[in-house]
């Protein structure tokens, strides 16, 4: 193989000047800094008849153009600024028996390249077309078919964690794990471009590429923390400062020292995975880290031995074009995959365990709480019989004991010889009011009878002992003959009237009594005033009577006032009138 320089205009090689050459080919170490055209020439004799041989070209960077025998095979779209980039692409080429002829037989290549971006051409074989054409299969499957699945696979992951991380605000190491395979998408695309599209030079386009991947290097770092649980504020403010300004110096570099530059950055993206990776083994391996991470920890180990032997690449201290990073990549997306599955299944089986031992407690504490519920069921029942006897013995006191009282001071006035028929009246009342309490007390519902009603049958029994004793009572009954109230309501309204008007009978030594009764502004008021003696100076002790009325106040969630004003002694029952009372 021989090689010459040549002008970027020119469809020729020179006629003189070739010098020998051996294959793969980086032209930077002949001819450091030369931007533009190399030519290669292959001679080689075929005895004989011609016949179809195979043309295998394992690289070209960045673009060229094969010729056969003067006879051009094949030509990539630009041969100049932007050039093709046409640099990881293997060729084959049949070459026809009719371009072949017996005695020499030359092959002529051009190269178009910059001295930065490792222009070059790779190993160059012929053979048999069967042969050529497998070896180039294989070729193309490593380096073109293997990139577009390591696309497809960084996609679908990238995705898939931008979306839990989207539903997951929390889990940041999924948004960065997206964050670093786009970055990776834009780097590894390279590998696969064919132009540089969609900026105007080959500098820009890869500039492009470099920042893409000091931005992977951020962003995995990113990643490496957040999966460990660990936040380091300044630290990662450093990291993303000193990217910015590299990435910025990069930008703004000269073509002239660009590739001074891109050195620079290759050897800084080096030192980043280097440490970013030690910090990870580190916290996985000595910082009580889970399997998971562990296992995390050697992926990240692999990919960075990758990443050693491409640096060794891309400087120049290995003759090759094979890059290794992109295939550790999809180690590390795979194993990424593959750890997140096991962590899943491992977090299922510990949410199956606590949904186990969950039921098992909630089974205790139904049980617990059915044996306190049926214990407190058994209290309510005891209080429930405790305040039927005490509602009864209310009843009693304020019913048939006021009775009883009113009609023994009848008879304590009467002569000696009673009546059979005010005796039968006694015992009438009794069994009335006797009745009162067992129909009262048996009633679940709203009463049949109204307010109206009811206290009618109490001012009728009332008035009749009032006059016995030859008191004057006075009645102002308003708004209540439609109104309903549940029985037990019922009962307390009347028992506090009741025992009202039997204090004043018994202990006021009045002339005078008033009962006022109405039902406005959703309110029922009832006030029984008389000019009796009063109270005792000091209140005194409150009596049954007194005690019994306000405790029927408090379930009727009503206010009582008991005072004396004026000479005048009332009593003020003030009762809201709501669910469950009822005005029809």
């Amino acid at each position: 193989m021989q090689t010459i320089r040549g002008d970027w205009n020119t469809t020729t090689p020179p006629e003189d000047g070739w010098v020998g050459v051996d294959l793969p080919d980086d032209w930077r170490r002949r001819w450091p800094a030369f931007d533009g055209v190399v030519w290669y020439r292959l001679n080689w004799d075929v005895t004989g008849q011609a016949e179809d041989t195979g043309l295998f070209v394992d690289y070209l960077n960045l673009a060229g153009t094969i010729s056969i025998n003067g006879n051009e095979l094949q030509r990539d779209a630009n041969l100049v600024e932007p050039l093709s980039r046409m640099w990881n692409t293997p060729r084959y080429l049949l070459l026809p028996a009719s371009m072949l002829h017996a005695g020499r037989n030359e092959i002529l290549i051009r190269v178009s390249g910059f001295a930065d971006h490792q222009p070059a051409l790779g190993r160059v074989a012929i053979g048999p077309p069967a042969a050529m054409q497998a070896m180039w299969k294989r070729t193309h499957w490593l380096r073109v078919d293997l990139q577009w699945l390591n696309l497809g696979i960084g996609t679908t992951l990238g995705t898939f964690f931008l979306a839990l991380w989207v539903i997951r605000r929390r889990e940041t190491a999924f948004g960065w794990y997206a964050a670093q395979q786009a970055a990776w998408f834009v780097f590894s695309y390279n590998f696969i471009s064919v132009s540089s599209w969609p900026f105007a030079t080959t500098d820009a386009y890869s500039a492009a590429i470099t920042a893409s991947y000091l931005i992977y290097d951020a962003c995995s770092a990113m990643f490496m923390l957040r999966i460990m649980g660990r936040r380091w504020p300044r630290v990662e403010a450093a990291i993303w400062s000193l990217t910015a300004l590299v990435i910025l110096g990069m930008l703004l570099t000269p073509h002239a020292r660009l590739g001074e530059v891109r050195n620079a950055l290759s050897l800084f993206s080096m030192a980043m995975i280097i440490v970013t990776t030690a910090v990870f083994l580190y916290l996985a391996w000595w910082r009580h880290g889970n399997v998971p991470q562990r296992v995390l920890s050697l992926i990240a180990l692999a990919v960075l031995l990758a990443r050693a032997h491409d640096f060794v690449v891309f400087l120049g201290l290995i003759a090759s074009n094979l890059y290794l990073v992109t295939y550790a990549e999809t180690l590390s997306m795979v194993g990424f995959a593959l750890t997140l599955a096991w962590t899943f299944a491992t977090n299922i089986r510990r949410i199956e365990s606590f949904n186990s031992e969950l039921t098992s407690s909630v089974a205790r504490a139904r049980a617990e709480l059915a044996t306190t519920l049926e214990r407190q069921h058994e209290l309510e029942l005891v209080h429930a019989r405790l305040d039927e006897r005490l509602t009864l013995a209310h009843d009693l006191h304020d019913g048939l004991g006021g009775i009883l009282i009113g009609n023994i001071a009848t008879f304590e006035e009467a002569p000696e010889t009673v009546p059979t028929r005010t005796v039968l009246e006694l015992l009438r009342e009794l069994r009335d009011d006797l009745r009162l309490i067992i129909d009262t007390a048996s009633s679940q519902t709203y009463g049949e009878d109204s307010l109206g009603e009811l206290v009618g049958l109490l001012r009728h029994r009332m008035t009749r002992l009032f006059e016995a004793r030859r008191i004057a009572i006075r009645w102002h009954i308003e708004g209540v003959d439609r109104l309903r109230l549940a029985s037990t309501q019922s009962m307390d309204v009347l028992r506090i009237l009741q025992e009202a008007l039997s204090n004043a009978l018994k202990h006021s030594g009045a002339t005078g009594v008033e009962v006022d009764l109405a039902l406005a502004d959703r309110h029922l008021r009832l006030e029984v005033r008389d000019n009796g003696v009063g109270l005792p100076a000091n209140g005194g002790t409150p009596g049954t009577g007194i005690r019994s009325m306000r405790t029927r106040a408090r379930r009727l969630g009503a206010q009582l006032i008991v005072d004396a004003d004026a000479g005048v002694t009332f009593i003020r029952l003030d009762i809201p009138v709501s669910a469950p009372m009822r005005a029809d």
